[in-house]
């Protein structure tokens, strides 16, 4: 009895193991789209600190002296990272991996800071992609 039990479970393994890569690979190819389109901003409605732009899963960081713009992915597993404006931290969700407000590394399990996304400043717009 118990071999027939276990061979019902390694028949369900590869099925069980397609689930679960399935989410991550289909959010990558289905909803990356957003990511890799150009687009502008006004600097004038960006303020100083961090911008979320939900839309295209970055984050603006600007101060009187830079801009930087982020991938708002975790670069573990890809989770929309939250930021916290008391910690001036970026925490992911899922996995608690937390990046300085630069996008540096400072706890794991990711293992490289955060992306950043290129980006060029022109005629008071910022142009992202």
């Amino acid at each position: 009895m118990l071999n027939n039990t276990r061979r019902k479970l390694l028949k369900l393994l590869p099925f069980s193991v397609a689930g679960v890569l399935a989410y991550p690979i289909g959010k990558f190819i289905f909803f990356s789209e957003n990511r890799d389109k150009e687009f502008q901003l006004s600097l004038k409605n960006i303020k100083d600190g961090i911008t979320k732009i939900k839309k295209h899963d970055i984050f603006i960081y600007k101060t009187p002296d830079k801009i930087e713009v982020f991938n708002a992915h975790c670069t573990h597993m890809g989770c929309i990272l939250n930021y916290y404006k008391d910690k001036k931290r970026f925490i992911c969700p899922c996995h608690h991996s937390q990046f300085t407000i630069d996008g540096f590394r400072i706890k794991g399990p990711a293992q490289r800071d955060l992306d950043k996304i290129a980006f060029k400043i022109k005629n008071k717009k910022l142009f992202i992609g």
